[in-house]
């Protein structure tokens, strides 16, 4: 396997560069520095369902070549554990479809991938249409919010695992929005100095949803927040999701917007994936910065990408840069995506308060 060049931020006055060397054995800690980082990294999980796709293996019959693909997601959770130290991993978000049709087969690969990262990386999920209401009768998902997603991913899975305490103190549990139910919920997060709240909300959130949230972060106007939802770009263009024919009932990525996401000064991301690479900056109403960052990487077909090929994202937080660094790199191929959609920056004051 070939040799990847990694720039990472890791001492606080000076700048160095470090090489990882992404080979089948992942960095190991040989390649740690002794100092106190000073850059953090969230990892972000895009669509897996084609990892977990063993119902009707649709991947199968779209890439017959490629067999079957939960190893992709086994690779990707490993490579998260083993370079944890390295890249100063905070935590880990899923940006929804974990599975395909919600099947109980397909979330035990999903239990799987997680089981790896249980102990050593903090994580968060989020709900998509593929996650959801499946249909025998049209092979269809998304008719109901019907759903086994909590049954594998129970609350208690989060709230009894001391790793989050050790995280983020035990006063400061994970908060979920209905007991026993895990579509909704969030948490907090604790890095260079700043405070943030990481809330993921539901496949096309109700309105009773969004009242939630929007109570949740009034709550917290000095936490620095980021939003994750499923839907909620248009893939490739630039804007937010309209009406669409899902038959559960909800609101698209521009509700979302004017309900939530536009009202709140301290919100400055929102992750989605559902549809391929998008990008959008925006202002909300208090004339704060909003990225909006979305990938999926699932029912691309390009060369270097088949069913997903175990792509993820890697955000590198630079507060002494105000800057966001985004890489697209797979363990499983060992390659980065380099389009401008893969690799690109994000300008974020982390010198100043929350505003």
């Amino acid at each position: 396997m070939q040799k990847l060049n990694l720039l990472l931020m890791i001492k606080r006055s000076i700048f160095l560069t470090y090489c990882i060397l992404v080979t089948g054995s992942p960095c190991s800690a040989g390649g740690e520095s002794a100092r106190e980082p000073d850059f953090f990294t969230l990892i972000i999980l895009p669509d897996t369902q084609g990892y977990a796709d063993v119902r009707h293996q649709e991947t199968q019959q779209h890439w017959p070549e490629i067999g079957d693909q939960r190893t992709c997601f086994f690779m990707q959770t490993e490579w998260i554990k083993k370079n944890r130290k390295l890249l100063n991993i905070s935590m880990v978000a899923h940006v929804g479809d974990i599975t395909q049709t919600d099947h109980d087969d397909e979330w035990k690969i999903a239990d799987t991938a997680f089981t790896t990262i249980d102990d050593h990386v903090p994580y968060i999920l989020c709900s998509g249409n593929h996650d959801m209401g499946y249909s025998l009768q049209d092979r269809r998902t998304s008719h109901s919010r019907a759903s086994s997603f909590s049954s594998f991913f129970k609350p208690s899975r989060f709230t009894n695992n001391a790793l989050y305490d050790a995280h983020f103190g035990p006063e400061k549990a994970v908060h979920f929005r209905e007991e026993g139910k895990t579509e909704n919920y969030y948490l907090y997060l604790e890095e260079g100095g700043m405070k943030f709240l990481i809330l993921t909300l539901e496949f096309k959130p109700r309105d009773e949803t969004l009242a939630w949230a929007n109570k949740v972060v009034e709550q917290h106007p000095d936490y620095r927040t980021i939003v994750i939802t499923h839907a909620y770009l248009s893939g490739g263009k630039g804007q937010r999701t309209l009406a669409d024919n899902y038959p559960v009932q909800g609101n698209s990525g521009k509700s979302i917007w004017e309900k939530f996401v536009n009202k709140h000064k301290n919100i400055f991301l929102v992750l989605s994936g559902h549809a391929r690479e998008d990008l959008l900056t925006s202002k909300g109403k208090h004339g704060n910065t909003v990225h909006q960052v979305q990938a999926d990487y699932w029912y691309w077909d390009l060369p270097e990408i088949k069913a997903g090929s175990g792509y993820l994202r890697i955000m590198t937080f630079q507060p002494h840069k105000n800057k966001i660094d985004v890489q697209t790199y797979s363990p499983v191929t060992d390659r980065f995506l380099t389009r401008p959609t893969s690799k690109f920056s994000l300008t974020y004051s982390m010198q100043q308060q929350a505003k």
